[in-house]
């Protein structure tokens, strides 16, 4: 083979090797840092304020839960203050009951079932406070000032047991029992 030929192709083939497939040169490049600061998330809690019970009244009769016997057309409130810590910009929240908390005594026991799935289906909670608009189930929440941990408001949550027109409608809740001993609110930031 001629030296000329063989010459050209080890050039051609180291030539290739250098360049690596096309795309390994280096490029001019820089970099600057920006000062830019420190951005800190916020947060949202709802916390029970005190350790005393909530009060329970039916229309405007304080009642004692335990020895309430609900029918149909009964609305029952629960009031009770919590503190609400919120920091953030563009804060909004949504109150709600937990339907979870609105528990039948027992799962195998339909009317317990049923009585619980008619208080929850109604379940509307409130909320006042100082930096609190809005109404159910959309508020918005002023950002506490800074140094403020939390405010104080008031929840109130609203049971309504149903009538419907048709007579023995609700016969299907009767006896039924439902547990309100761990009944909460959640507090979600809207999206």
């Amino acid at each position: 083979m001629n030296k000329l030929l063989v010459s050209a192709i080890a050039g051609a083939a180291g030539l290739t090797l250098l360049l690596g497939g096309a795309g390994t040169f280096a490029l001019w490049n820089s970099s600057a840092t920006l000062p830019g600061g420190t951005i800190t998330a916020g947060t949202l809690l709802v916390s029970d304020s005190a350790p005393t019970n909530g009060v329970w009244k039916s229309n405007t009769t304080v009642i004692t839960l335990s020895n309430y016997r609900i029918v149909p057309g009964d609305t029952l409130t629960y009031t009770k203050t919590v503190d609400i810590t919120a920091t953030g910009d563009n804060l909004v929240a949504t109150l709600a009951v937990d339907p979870a908390t609105i528990a039948p005594t027992s799962a195998a026991n339909n009317a317990d079932v049923r009585l619980a799935a008619y208080i929850t289906k109604n379940a509307v909670l409130a909320i006042t406070g100082a930096g609190i608009t809005g109404t159910s189930p959309t508020f918005t929440i002023t950002p506490t000032a800074a140094g403020v941990s939390a405010r104080t408001a008031t929840v109130t949550v609203t049971l309504v047991f149903p009538k419907n027109a048709t007579a023995g409608f609700e016969n299907d809740a009767k006896l039924g029992s439902v547990n309100l001993g761990a009944l909460a609110v959640t507090l979600l930031q809207a999206a």
